[in-house]
């Protein structure tokens, strides 16, 4: 092998390795294009659980209209197992889908979701077509296409009858 040969190898596997390093930009998340509308704190009893903000493309919160996004910093350690578990009870409270949608969602979230640890920030985006996909400390983590997961997971914190009202109205930018 000659050096010219040695040379466009090696320069061959540093182009190849530049364009690995920037697919996670050409990837880009696509919550930064839009608008922040609210953000607050979720509490259980005294304890600060994460902390919340929402956006959309007009800096309005509308039903429905997407893309929207929300983004959750947790303060503290939380299991999946645990996630999940919230999830389902906040779906059945809130009459979101049927008991087989759930199952079915709850086991695509079971296969994409991490643990989290305090400091993490598990993001929720909504694209145009309504498909949910799911980001963790800037990373994606998976896709749910389904229009109805996406609008169900987001009733969690912007139903009318949320478990915690004054957060709703801070995440949609209301008084």
């Amino acid at each position: 092998m000659n050096w010219k040969t040695l040379s466009t190898g090696i320069w061959g596997g540093i182009k190849l390795w530049l364009v690995l390093l920037a697919l996670p930009v050409m990837a880009a998340a696509p919550w930064p294009q839009l608008q922040p509308v609210g953000q607050g704190e979720m509490q259980w009893l005294w304890f600060k659980l994460y902390d919340a903000a929402f956006y959309s493309e007009t800096g309005r919160y509308q039903h429905g209209q997407y893309p929207q996004a929300i983004s959750l910093t947790y303060a503290r350690a939380i299991d999946k197992s645990d996630l999940l578990s919230a999830t389902e009870q906040e779906w059945q409270r809130l009459g979101m889908g049927t008991q087989t949608q759930h199952q079915q969602w709850l086991g695509q979230l079971a296969a994409i979701w991490p643990d989290v640890a305090a400091g993490d920030t598990l993001r929720f985006y909504v694209d145009k077509a309504g498909a949910g996909h799911f980001w963790w400390q800037d990373k994606p983590l998976g896709t749910v296409a389904d229009p109805q997961f996406s609008a169900a997971f987001l009733a969690i914190w912007l139903s009318e009858n949320s478990r915690d009202p004054d957060l709703t109205r801070r995440l949609r930018g209301q008084p």
